[in-house]
């Protein structure tokens, strides 16, 4: 039989325990869950998703989209340690030989790469970001990343392709809502956009179309808020290059 003295202090331990569980419990953060919805057909689909931390949501379909294609290559990595949600959603895609990158709350070590797939973290990301793409055709392209600075006011992107062979590469970066609306309907464009500034509210509105490639290349920088709307039509046998940076 144990001694009375013994049991009491057993006892005094085990409530301080529980104790100390119910505080920790109490004054974490709540989170909820990383989630993931997938509807596919097709063939070829090659895809890793990596979410990290909670509040991250990836919905490959929703009641009015669908996934349907061969060859796509995705990869969405979401870091998220807060309760604002990061979320991709793509509504449809249809065509072949795609290749999607988004990373969210992380950046890609080389932006522009269809191969070299590893991220980085610093640590410091708030959430609340949002992608919606319609994808349509073959040999698309698309990378991404958008982070912040502790701040849950996420970025924006929302991205609409038909044609065939484009190459898309955004990146928005640091606090402050920064939002892209671009749409492509030709062939053969490189577009480059990238937007940053800590606390800057950047803005962007781009629509492409022609029958010819067009290169465009969109900068947006500093702590200043810039706005830009560009609709270009190109029909030059050559092509057309734009290059506008603004600081």
């Amino acid at each position: 039989m144990e001694p009375q003295e013994d049991r009491g202090f057993l006892l005094l331990i085990t409530a301080q325990v529980l104790v100390t569980i119910a505080f920790l419990f109490l004054t974490s953060p709540v989170w909820g869950d990383n989630q993931i919805s997938i509807e596919q057909s097709g063939d070829d689909l090659n895809m890793d998703i990596s979410q990290t931390g909670a509040n991250n949501t990836v919905k490959l379909l929703d009641e009015n989209s669908y996934i349907n294609m061969s060859s796509l290559d995705l990869l969405i990595k979401q870091i998220n340690y807060t309760t604002a949600e990061n979320q991709v959603v793509i509504d449809e895609m249809s065509g072949s030989g795609n290749l999607v990158r988004i990373c969210q709350g992380c950046a890609w070590v080389n932006g522009g790469s269809s191969t070299d797939h590893s991220t980085s973290y610093d640590g410091y990301e708030g959430g609340g970001h949002y992608v919606e793409l319609d994808l349509y055709g073959s040999g698309n392209r698309v990378s991404g990343h958008q982070t912040n600075q502790g701040s849950t006011n996420g970025h924006n992107f929302e991205l609409h392709l038909a044609g065939d062979d484009n190459d898309v590469t955004w990146r928005q970066q640091s606090d402050g809502a920064k939002d892209i609306d671009l749409t492509i309907y030709n062939d053969d464009n490189e577009v480059l956009l990238r937007q940053k500034g800590n606390g800057a509210n950047h803005n962007m509105t781009i629509e492409l179309d022609g029958t010819y490639g067009t290169d465009l290349t969109l900068i947006q920088l500093g702590t200043t808020t810039q706005s830009y709307t560009l609709q270009q039509n190109c029909l030059t046998v050559g092509g057309c290059s734009v290059t506008i940076t603004q600081q």
